[in-house]
């Protein structure tokens, strides 16, 4: 009887946690293991739109481990629910009348900002963020509106980018773990 429950209690561990080797070849279990991590970086310069923010499109994509940022369009979309880490580095541009103002939005709204001065040297900036997100929640980042405005780079180097990795999904394989007892019993 003893042995019956814990080969039972193993079947259901498998089951919950998954296999991500055979789920990524179509295995039909519906368990994935839960990643996603990217940074990608801003490979020229750009300056400010007077009237309206400008989103920032990282172009150069270093690490897309689930493939949620989209280097097209300058978006992380979220495909798995949970908390995340963000950190955006802009550099200005070395102007006395320069700036760089960049602000990271969630689902088009204002969460954090970085701002550098450029009149002394190109100076870089740097912010992070954790934001609870649902699946389809969009992130991205936007150069603010401003005749003043704009963010340097020196070609490949990367003084401008933008990382974000799921720290823990909303639901983890503990939960699955006792939803999926709770089924069976």
């Amino acid at each position: 009887m003893m042995y019956t429950f814990a080969a039972a209690f193993a079947a259901v561990i498998i089951l919950t946690a998954g296999n991500p080797i055979d789920d990524a070849e179509g295995s039909g279990t519906g368990f994935t293991r839960q990643r996603s991590a990217f940074t990608a970086k801003f490979t020229k310069s750009l300056d400010a739109s007077r009237y309206q923010n400008t989103r920032i499109i990282f172009d150069s994509v270093l690490n897309n481990v689930g493939d949620d940022y989209n280097p097209q369009d300058g978006r992380f979309t979220t495909s798995v629910a949970g908390t995340y880490v963000f950190t955006v580095t802009l550099m200005s541009k070395h102007s006395s009348g320069s700036s760089a103002f960049g602000c990271l939005h969630k689902n088009d709204n204002e969460q954090v900002c970085v701002w550098s001065n450029g009149n002394s040297a190109n100076e870089m900036s740097s912010n992070t963020i954790t934001l609870n997100l649902e699946e389809g929640d969009v992130v991205d980042v936007v150069l603010k509106a401003g005749s003043n405005y704009g963010i340097h780079n020196y070609g490949e180097a990367g003084y401008c980018t933008f990382t974000g990795f799921l720290l823990y999904p909303k639901e983890d394989v503990l939960e699955r773990l006792i939803n999926q007892i709770q089924v069976l019993v």
